[in-house]
């Protein structure tokens, strides 16, 4: 995968928080040299974090759209206080299992562990495809923020797509098309391609469960303009044929997730990483059977796309 150069313009046009000074020396931010992403230093997100320093996070969370903080440990209740930095956290609703004990209400385990023939989480080890998190509801997250418990060797990255850049060369011809359409953000299919629990297989996406939300959005902290369209293969563009809306959507997900707007990051044990579901997707790759993988997820959440 080609590592596309930084977009340096992008601070240029967004509306960024006040950083203040005494941050400057503590908090260092790296950029990953790809069209988005970046790693944040001299932070332990275990303690009590100060304004300033929620400020130049989140500074750099809108600038950068991914970051990254390595060589954390954390428990479930530092995970969920970092998280609630950023607003308001969604609640965990487990509709296939019963709650794992002593998890919070928060927190929401991402796993491939089995245990006496019973997953601990969500996801297994197959490839995840292309997704924005929470956008089948009306307010979905704004921000995705995930901690590596166990990583194996090999397998399971997590791959970005800019889709502020996505959507600034995107040819004129299909701009015109999209910009004032909505879209089905499906709400009866997990990231893995599995029906959710309490859904049904769609016959019909036109007639689909979930969010109607517009494809192209402005970011209500950034001021920028963006593609927006939740989960590649199960969406449904208003107003069209079901084969005429297939047909764009392919078009568009093909453009969001070619290289020069792609960077992936390759996890390792005690990594936080933190994105901005507004701006960017994710997908996930496959993990061998035979290797352990235990995230925990917390999702902060967000005002209604406009």
């Amino acid at each position: 995968m080609k590592r596309a150069a930084p977009d340096n313009h992008q601070s240029t046009r967004t509306r960024l928080p006040q950083m203040p000074e005494e941050t400057e020396s503590i908090i260092q931010i790296k950029p990953t040299g790809g069209p988005l992403g970046a790693e944040v230093h001299g932070v332990d997100l275990s303690t009590g974090l100060t304004a300033g320093q929620i400020t130049r996070i989140r500074q750099a969370w809108l600038e950068h759209i991914v970051l990254y903080f390595r060589h954390q440990t954390l428990t479930d209740e530092q995970l969920v206080r970092f998280g609630q930095q950023f607003g308001e956290l969604h609640r965990v609703q487990y509709l296939d299992r019963e709650r794992p004990p002593g998890v919070p209400m928060e927190i929401e385990i991402v796993s491939n562990v089995v245990v006496e023939g019973e997953p601990v989480g969500l996801l297994g080890n197959s490839e995840v495809a292309w997704h924005t998190d929470m956008s089948m509801w009306e307010e979905p997250a704004s921000a995705t923020i995930l901690y590596g418990e166990e990583i194996p060797a090999s397998g399971g990255g997590t791959r970005f797509c800019n889709l502020y850049r996505a959507w600034e060369e995107l040819d004129e011809d299909t701009r015109n098309q999209v910009r004032g359409r909505r879209s089905i953000h499906d709400s009866a299919y997990m990231a893995d391609g599995n029906v959710r629990a309490g859904y049904e297989n769609l016959e019909r996406k036109s007639e689909g469960p979930g969010a109607r939300h517009p494809i192209v959005c402005t970011h209500p902290e950034t001021g920028r303009e963006t593609l927006y369209l939740g989960r590649k293969g199960y969406g449904y563009i208003l107003g069209l044929a079901e084969d005429e809306s297939d047909e764009l959507l392919d078009r568009l997900w093909n453009h969001m997730v070619s290289d020069r707007y792609v960077w992936e990051h390759e996890w390792r044990k005690g990594d936080v990483l933190m994105w901005d579901n507004r701006c960017t997707a994710h997908s996930r790759g496959a993990i061998a059977a035979n290797q352990a993988r235990q995230l925990r997820r917390v999702t902060v959440k967000g005002s209604a796309p406009r």
